[in-house]
């Protein structure tokens, strides 16, 4: 498993307890990494039911829809020709009166198995329901990867996928998902399902069936202006805003604004190694000389105004600041200004 990600070996340890038919009664599984959360409840209904009567013994109910007091009616019930029936209750995040489950939680049924699914925001676990779901369920929280873990994590998670990959399009895949651990899993079985289980995914099929463009990319965008290449850049931001339906701007800009906050981290940490410097800031090798690049040529206060020159333009084009309109035209100017410095 990859190490150093709390999110990701508390998944694959849960997975492990499921296939050993370790069942817990109650399981609350919330947080914002929805395709951890997916592949956990798939895994719960597959262990839990036998497929001959599942038709009879899988509840499934929504948040928005049904009170907690008909949940726990039906836990309390008997499973129809089976050891266990599972109940699901999904977009819980959405209940109304979640202190009802508190009663169920002290004395659960041993022939129910009840999934709280709390998608997004995490349930708070210092007053109740969540107190209760502590002493009580089995709890899986899908916290978002941290940066600095997410090369490690989405390379083991290609190898237990049965595939390799190369060092720069996983840089790429994960540039482009403002590093998403959900969204990268999501374009890798893209590529997934057009090659053959053993292969090395190469930029080629990043470009051909996720569809980042090989040249064209925000990975690309990022160096230009790392090393200041002024024409270079000129023709990458002609590119991006004459395809902005496929390159939104919110995405890119988020992209710039964590990559020269890297390059900030980077300038504060002048006496580390750059085997200290990968791991604080999440890059692989053949990056740290980009990264050292760009931390000597916005050295200073540079790296400041580029990281406001970022922010405002975010500001304009999720509306909180006064703009035209015209977010390739603000995303534009953003780019002029980072490179007049």
């Amino acid at each position: 498993m990859a190490k150093g990600s709390s999110t990701y070996n508390d998944f694959a340890s849960l997975l492990q307890q499921l296939d050993q038919k370790q069942i817990a009664p109650v399981y609350l599984l919330h947080g914002e990494e929805y395709h951890f959360l997916e592949i956990l409840l798939n895994k719960i209904e597959s262990v839990v039911l036998d497929e001959s009567t599942s038709s009879f013994n899988h509840h499934l109910f929504y948040g928005k829809e049904t009170s907690v007091n008909d949940i726990i009616n039906v836990c309390r019930r008997f499973p129809m020709m089976a050891e266990r029936q599972l109940v699901v209750y999904k977009e819980a995040q959405y209940c109304t009166t979640p202190d009802h489950i508190v009663a169920y939680l002290e004395n659960p049924a041993p022939t129910s198995v009840l999934v709280w699914y709390h998608p997004g925001k995490t349930l708070p676990m210092n007053r109740k329901p969540g107190t209760s779901f502590k002493k009580s369920a089995t709890i899986f929280t899908a916290d978002p990867i941290a940066e600095s873990e997410i090369l490690r994590v989405i390379n083991t998670y290609v190898t237990e996928q049965g595939y390799d990959i190369e060092p720069k399009p996983l840089q790429l895949l994960v540039e482009n998902s403002g590093a998403k651990f959900s969204v990268i899993v999501k374009e890798l079985d893209k590529v997934f399902s057009n090659i053959e289980k053993g292969s090395k995914i190469r930029e080629e099929h990043i470009e051909k069936y996720v569809g980042i463009n090989k040249e064209y990319n925000i990975f690309a965008l990022q160096k230009a202006l790392a090393q200041k290449q002024k024409a270079k850049t000129i023709e990458m931001l002609n590119y991006f805003t004459a395809n902005i339906k496929n390159n939104p701007v919110v995405m890119m800009n988020g992209a710039l604004f964590n990559y020269f906050r890297k390059v900030a981290i980077m300038q504060s940490m002048s006496r580390s190694t750059e085997k200290e410097i990968m791991s604080a800031i999440g890059i692989p090798f053949f990056a740290i000389g980009e990264f050292r690049q760009a931390a000597a040529n916005y050295s200073g206060k540079k790296i400041v105004k580029v990281i406001e020159a970022i922010n405002d333009c975010d500001l304009k084009i999720k509306g909180i600041k006064e703009n035209t309109g015209d977010d390739a035209g603000i995303f534009e100017e953003t780019i002029l200004k980072i490179l007049s410095l």
